[in-house]
């Protein structure tokens, strides 16, 4: 865990080197200081980086170094990626007005596919073999759904 008053004693005395950059885990910023050490710019931007981390508050500090990005009495956040249960565009429309309804079959469970003639079964596995060369299907995955198809007939 890092320490603020290391860090801001970093930047005072070795802050023309990026040494604070490089513990605070600023790698990038910390190679950019070292390559133009040799101009006062990185010591003057030390000074001040000097002046920020002895100011901020210790919260602010572990929020930004720390990985600590929770307030007290939080726990984790956890964001859900998933549509609603109604389907999507949802329960809540496209501008949060009310239900509106994605068309028709939309978020319902998909069905396998009934095969009754070699037409169907060709036709399937052209839409089948399309996945494959899209790479959306790997080769296993269209043998094993090929395989499927292959029994139902």
């Amino acid at each position: 865990m890092k320490d603020k008053n290391i860090a801001a004693i970093l930047a005072l005395f070795m802050g023309s080197l990026g040494v604070h950059k490089f513990y605070l885990g600023r790698i990038g910023a910390g190679i950019l200081y070292l390559v133009f050490s040799f101009t006062f710019i990185p010591a003057i931007l030390g000074l001040i980086d000097f002046f920020v981390l002895a100011l901020m508050e210790n919260d602010e500090f572990n929020r930004r170094f720390n990985g600590s990005n929770m307030l007290p009495g939080q726990g984790p956040v956890v964001v859900n990626m998933l549509p609603p249960a109604g389907g999507y565009p949802g329960a809540y429309g496209p501008y949060g007005y009310g239900p509106q309804p994605g068309p028709p079959g939309y978020g319902q469970p998909q069905r396998s596919p009934t095969i009754t003639s070699a037409d169907d079964l060709k036709v399937q596995l052209e839409k089948l073999n399309e996945l494959r060369i899209s790479g959306l299907l790997t080769e296993e995955e269209f043998q094993a759904q090929k395989k499927k198809l292959l029994d139902m007939m």
